[in-house]
Order: structure tokens, then C-alpha cells, then sequence
């Protein structure tokens, strides 16, 4: 039999996977990061597409249609057939800025991939860590749960029945439903969290084999020396790079593209003849300059929003710090002051109930030992999501 449990313990074992592991999974194949990646590739196309010229204009013109006799064609030297062929060319520098501002283009959609992936790994994150603490929580209210059921059949054997001993008994089981209670709440939570985690590593899961335990947090000057990292800092910086990209381009459309167009003109009993024109729109009504104009004030305001957003990260890492702290000294409080106290009072509690103790203060003890491990188990896990979170915040997968 120990061999079977053992192999059964092995298996699951085997069959258990790190976060990190489901983070590497996950992302090779989320759908939402196959998008971007999509939409990453399209910006190749972007590029080469920002070097080609306008198209051509051709046209074909029968000029001088005489309504006496329309199909002669040899009235007059001003019956012609021509065709006609304009081309217009980008002025110089153009196809360079364009290029530039493509190419900016295609760093934003890069970095919000890079920002996706940051933030699929947090969530996966959290949400595993959410799981190890329902299923702590279920766990230590099923160990409550049987320890409490000793104890009240220790009290209703050894005691002798009375109005007061069956008070308590009575007092002791509501105490245990509660418990029921709660656990069923967990579970419901639990599974919720599973699906989620299910969605986010698009795939079924068997455990996760992470522990809540917890370290004593680094250094705040590690996190805010990392600021740069976050790829949405890296983002808004490239949306700013990609305003002044626009900001080239439009300025050098003040100069309007030159044309050259080259017509062909057959005459049926005259000399054939050939045209060059040469000509370029007239900016008569400012509208490249007011153009020019908008794309340095957006420029500016891109420039501001990536201040803007360095300054939140930095006022976001010192707050989540802060929550790391605040929950690695409560943790300890509660590992080194307030659960030794309360397991002596328990055991001196439990002894004493088979010398005709009160149940009721043993129970009152019991869900003060439960409520409290409960604390710690959140306050492990929410230690654990904080510094998942600081790590998004510095671009850690």
C-alpha cells in the first residue's frame, strides 16, 4: 500500500508545473499575443510600402471631334489622339522620413507586444498564487475541521450530560458548520481561478508546484533603478519618437512634390508631336503648415504623457513596495508573536476539556488559531502577488 501512495505522490509530482513553466508555455501560444504578432509582421509591409512612389497617372485623349463628321480625323491640325503619362516624384528626403516614421510605427506595436507579455505573465502569476492560497485555506479549514470533531466527541464522552455541557456541544457544531461554510466558498473561488488560470495558459492544468513562502524583499532602490525596463514606459517613449517621426514628414510636405508629365499626339495627315509638362500644387492656403503645426503640439503632448507615465511608475513601485513590507513584518508578527501564543493557549484548552473544561473556550481558541493562519496564508499570498506585480513594473517575465 505505501508503494501505491508512493508512486501516486510521485506522479503528481511529475505531473506538477511551476509558474514559471506555465509562463513559458503560455507564451508561445496565447492568442491575444498571436494578434500583436500579426499585427507586428504588417509593419514589414509598412515599411516597404512607405518607399514606393505614387502611382502613375495614364490617360488617353481623342481631341477635336467634329459633329458634321466625327469619324474623319485629318480636318484640322488640331485633330489628335494622344496618350498622356504623369508621374509624380517624392520630394527629396520624403522617402527617408517616411521610412523613419514607419519604422517608429512598427517599435510602438513591438513594445506593446513586449508590454502584453510582461502583463500575461503577471496575470498568470497572480492568479497561481491566488489558487495556492484558496487551496491553503481549504486544507488548514479541513485540519480545523477534524481536530474539532476530536475534541467534541473527546468532551461528549468524558463529560457528563447536562443543560451546559449540550450548550456547548451545540455551540461547538455551529461552530463547525461555519467552517463547512467557508470551505464551500473557497471551493467555488478555487474553481473559479482554475478556469481563469485554464484561459490564460490555454490548456488544462493538473498543480501547480509553487509554495507560499515568502523572502525578505530587496532593496527599493533595485526596483526604481528599473524603471526603464517596463516596456509601456519603452512604448510611450516610442509614441513620442513616432510624433517626431510625423512631425519631419509633415514638415518637409510644405514642399509640394513636383510632376512631370510626357503626352504622345498622333495626327492622321500632319507630323506627329511629343509634350513635357512639368508642374507642382500651389500651398496657397497654409494647410501643410497648419499641419506641421498640430503634429508638433501632439508631439509635445507625447513628450509630456512619457513624463507623465515615469513619474506613475515611480509613485507605483514605491507603493507596492510599501505593501511588501507592510506584509512581510505583519507575517512575522503573526509566525513569531501571535500563533506560538495561541497554540499553547489551544493545547492547555484541549487537555483540559478530558478534566471537564468548557468546550466553548476551547472553540473560542480554535477559531481565533484558525482565523489567524488563515491571515497568514493571505498575507503570503498577497506578499507573493505584490512582488509579481513590482516585477511587471520593471519588465520582469
Amino acid at each position: 500500500m505505501r508503494i501505491f501512495f508512493a508512486i501516486l505522490f510521485t506522479l503528481s509530482l511529475l505531473q506538477a508545473q511551476s509558474i514559471n513553466q506555465l509562463i513559458q508555455q503560455s507564451l508561445k501560444k496565447h492568442p491575444s499575443l498571436k494578434t500583436i504578432q500579426h499585427r507586428l509582421s504588417a509593419m514589414d509591409e509598412r515599411i516597404e510600402k512607405s518607399q514606393q512612389w505614387a502611382n502613375p497617372d495614364l490617360s488617353f485623349t481623342i481631341n477635336d471631334i467634329q459633329f458634321e463628321d466625327p469619324t474623319n480625323r485629318s480636318l484640322e491640325p488640331m485633330q489628335y489622339n494622344a496618350v498622356n503619362y504623369q508621374q509624380k516624384f517624392p520630394w527629396f528626403g520624403k522617402l527617408a522620413a517616411r521610412k523613419t516614421y514607419a519604422q517608429e510605427q512598427k517599435h510602438v506595436v513591438l513594445d506593446s507586444y513586449e508590454a502584453a507579455r510582461v502583463q500575461l505573465a503577471l496575470q498568470i502569476r497572480t492568479t497561481a498564487y491566488t489558487i495556492k492560497e484558496l487551496e491553503a485555506r481549504i486544507a488548514i479549514l479541513h485540519r480545523y475541521s477534524q481536530l474539532a470533531r476530536q475534541n467534541i466527541k473527546l468532551y461528549t464522552d468524558t463529560i457528563a450530560t447536562d443543560s451546559m455541557s449540550h450548550a456547548d456541544s451545540i455551540t461547538a457544531e455551529l461552530s463547525l458548520s461555519k467552517i463547512e461554510i467557508r470551505s464551500e466558498r473557497y471551493r467555488s473561488l478555487l474553481k473559479s481561478q482554475e478556469e481563469k488560470l485554464c484561459y490564460l495558459i490555454q490548456r488544462n492544468i493538473t498543480k501547480v508546484s509553487d509554495t507560499l513562502s515568502i523572502q525578505k524583499p530587496g532593496s527599493l532602490k533595485r526596483y526604481l533603478n528599473k524603471i526603464s525596463h517596463n516596456p509601456t514606459y519603452h512604448m510611450k517613449l516610442s509614441q513620442n519618437r513616432v510624433a517626431d517621426a510625423n512631425k519631419a514628414l509633415l514638415d518637409l510636405e510644405t514642399h509640394p512634390d513636383p510632376y512631370v508629365k510626357v503626352g504622345y499626339f498622333n495626327r492622321q495627315a500632319y507630323n506627329d508631336y511629343a509634350s513635357v509638362t512639368v508642374g507642382f500644387s500651389l500651398p496657397l492656403y497654409d494647410t501643410e503648415e497648419l499641419n506641421s503645426e498640430i503634429a508638433r503640439k501632439e508631439a509635445l503632448s507625447s513628450l509630456s504623457a512619457s513624463l507623465d507615465y515615469k513619474a506613475f511608475l515611480e509613485s507605483e513601485i514605491r507603493a507596492n513596495y510599501a505593501k511588501l513590507k507592510e506584509a512581510y513584518r505583519i507575517y512575522h508578527i503573526i509566525q513569531a508573536k501571535s500563533l506560538p501564543q495561541l497554540k499553547h493557549l489551544l493545547e492547555l484548552s484541549s487537555s483540559a476539556i478530558e478534566e471537564g473544561a468548557d468546550l466553548f473556550t476551547y472553540t473560542n481558541i480554535l477559531e481565533q488559531k484558525l482565523a489567524l493562519e488563515e491571515e497568514s496564508i493571505a498575507i503570503k499570498a498577497e506578499y507573493l502577488r505584490t512582488k509579481a506585480k513590482l516585477k511587471a513594473l520593471t519588465g520582469v517575465i
